[in-house]
């Protein structure tokens, strides 16, 4: 116990030398699956560790990981980054499938610190940009959106020394607050009502355009003008076919909408024009413009985490979900009344997004739980997996993650390592869940099979191939992955 409780003081000491990091994960008092939670578990029995730990088919002792500290791992080629070093972080970057999470550590303390709100993934998109640009602005340096070493500077000092984001979005431009909120109550903007006039913005309203269009053939039309008595030269060919050279209404060239903030979309956003909310029923198996707006809108309220025309199960879910939180009955179809309150501003938001299930990772236990959806939360604990994730000099970031999910196959191979291990699922960035380990003729490591249950890998969380292969055949893109110490 003693040792334990040494070891993770001096974890903490490491981090803190090297890196703050955005504490997204729960908190120790509170209960690792949602509303209510699910009992503690004892780890000294549990009736799913006959099929949870250690795979014991390669011949080693399921629990030999238990008998003392840590087995050496034999050294592959290439080294671990040294996450307390700042590089350079621009739009386009992307964490390396090896490599440290630099992206995931800057978007947990930007999370942290209000400036950004979409799901942290090691890419270094256009809402990492803005986030940037905006601290940069509160706090006194130069904005290029950039995220450069005088910036992670500042952004890793000490709280009371920093400037956190505005919820004030006067701010911004209040044509651009006005057209977000609208578009996000009606289903077609899924993203932050943040006021900045960015490619997501500019995207739902080019496709607000366009389902306007395709209701009113006139909408935002140009008036024909009137035509002329100016005399005809060409009269004589009064009796050939006219060539026009604008497309008409309804064709490829009139759907491309474009997306400025005009005078026809704000009168709809204004309430000049009442926009029609209720058009039909939605359920599970339609597609289509309406399936895509209360999925669109089930997402900017965090019911469901993608949003792509299909209306499916996950779509089900997140619905029933939504009605159970309001008082509705829990159909699962969108019918008059569940659109009337879902595409208003009498919404609430949920506490997180509905999948099949959630999962925790305990550094402190070295353990992988799996609760299931039950409807009113993820409550219901189906798995407890023996991990390794990495060590102390390498750690595996907390936080609170939608993974981005699997990876290429069975075999996955790590290029700075020369090794392979299987069924790799992108957790986020290049943090993965995986099996464990084996060399560059693909022939087993049995030291990480011994090190489960210890940590081990270089920020990846390392899990039995019978475990990692679960995880990959039932756990969705978008998961929710909370990684906590």
């Amino acid at each position: 116990m003693i040792r334990r409780l040494f070891s993770l003081i001096v974890l903490a000491a490491v981090l803190l030398a090297a890196m703050p990091q955005a504490a997204l994960a729960l908190s120790a008092g509170e209960a690792l699956f949602g509303e209510g939670g699910a009992p503690a578990v004892d780890d000294s029995y549990d009736p799913m560790d006959a099929y949870s730990d250690v795979d014991v088919e390669d011949g080693d002792d399921a629990d030999a990981d238990d008998a003392g500290g840590p087995v050496e791992e034999e050294e592959y080629a290439g080294s671990s980054a040294d996450i307390g070093q700042y590089p350079t972080l621009k739009l386009g970057d992307r964490d390396g499938d090896d490599g440290a999470a630099y992206i995931v550590f800057l978007q947990n303390r930007l999370h942290e610190l209000g400036y950004l709100r979409d799901p942290v993934d090691g890419v270094f998109g256009d809402s990492t940009e803005t986030a940037v640009r905006m601290f940069q602005r509160n706090n006194g340096l130069t904005e290029t959106g950039v995220a450069d070493a005088q910036t992670q500077t500042k952004l890793y000092s000490d709280n009371s020394t920093l400037v956190v984001a505005t919820t004030d979005n006067a701010v911004f431009g209040s044509d651009v607050t006005r057209v977000q909120t609208m578009l996000g109550q009606w289903g077609f903007y899924g993203s932050a009502v943040d006021g900045d006039y960015g490619s997501g913005t500019q995207k739902a309203i080019r496709t607000f355009k366009a389902y306007m269009r395709h209701i009113d053939p006139e909408y935002g039309a140009t008036p024909t003008p009137a035509p002329t008595s100016t005399p005809d030269p060409f009269a004589m060919f009064d009796d050939m076919p006219m060539v026009m050279d604008e497309p008409l209404a309804g064709s490829e060239a009139a759907e491309k909408m474009d997306s400025k903030i005009d005078e026809p979309l704000l009168e709809y956003v204004d309430g000049k024009r009442d926009f029609v909310i209720y058009r039909q029923d939605v359920r599970a198996g339609d597609s289509g413009d309406e399936a895509l707006r209360v999925q669109t809108r089930l997402r900017q309220l965090r019911y469901l985490y993608t949003a792509d025309g299909q209306f499916g199960a996950t779509s089900e879910l997140a619905l029933k979900y939504f009605q159970r939180k309001h008082g509705l009955k829990e159909s699962g179809v969108a019918d008059e009344q569940t659109q009337r309150l879902l595409f208003s501003n009498r919404a609430f938001e949920a506490e997180e997004y509905v999948f099949p299930y959630k999962i925790v990772v305990d550094i402190s236990k070295q353990r992988v739980y799996v609760g299931k959806w039950t409807g009113a939360g993820y409550t219901k604990l189906v798995k407890k997996f023996k991990c390794s994730t990495g060590k102390d000099e390498t750690p595996t970031p907390t936080g609170t993650y939608q993974a981005l999910g699997r990876g290429s196959g069975e075999w996955y191979y790590f290029k700075d390592y020369n090794c392979y291990a299987k069924w790799g699922y992108v957790i986020v960035g290049g943090i993965l869940f995986h099996s464990v380990t084996y060399n560059s003729a693909k022939e087993l490591n049995r030291s990480s099979v011994r090190n489960l249950g210890h940590k081990a890998s270089h920020g990846c969380v390392r899990l039995s191939v019978k475990d990692a292969k679960w995880i990959y055949d039932n756990c969705p893109s978008g998961t929710t992955v909370v990684i906590q110490k």
